[in-house]
This record gives C-alpha cells, sequence and structure tokens, in this order.
C-alpha cells in the first residue's frame, strides 16, 4: 500500500465531502479502487487510526529505565 500525491482534480472518496483529493491511497490492484482524501480528511482519518494503533516502547528502554530506579541514578 503507498500513499501518493495527486497531481489531477478528483473529488476526496470520503462520504459528505466535496473537496478536492490531494491524497491517493494505492491499492495495487486497480485505479478505480484507491483511495481519494482530501487533506482535512487524510488528517482526520490519520488521528483515528493513531487512536486505535499506538506503537509501543522497545523493551529495553523500559526495562533500563526500571533497573536505573531500583539502583537510585534519578536522584543523581
Amino acid at each position: 500500500m503507498i500513499i501518493e500525491k495527486i497531481s489531477g482534480s478528483v473529488k476526496c472518496d470520503m462520504a459528505s465531502c466535496k473537496n478536492k483529493a490531494v491524497y491517493s491511497v494505492d491499492s495495487k490492484v486497480s485505479l478505480s479502487q484507491n483511495l481519494n482524501l482530501c487533506e482535512n480528511c487524510a488528517r482526520s482519518l490519520y488521528e483515528a487510526l493513531g487512536r486505535i494503533f499506538v506503537p509501543k516502547s522497545p523493551q529495553n528502554m523500559l526495562s533500563n529505565s526500571a533497573k536505573d530506579k531500583k539502583r537510585g541514578k534519578d536522584e543523581v
């Protein structure tokens, strides 16, 4: 899946949005199955997905921090 900027004049595919699409999510199937989004809808989708898919911290950073607290290195 690839997100590309659109150079042509295409309508946003989100329901009730009548803005011009700026981004296209390429599904690698056919041109008609791409998802075309305007700037506002792309940002809304990004924020909504960010609430669902939260990146996790690397495990070693968390364990090192916990070890440092036990040793008292935070007081220095």
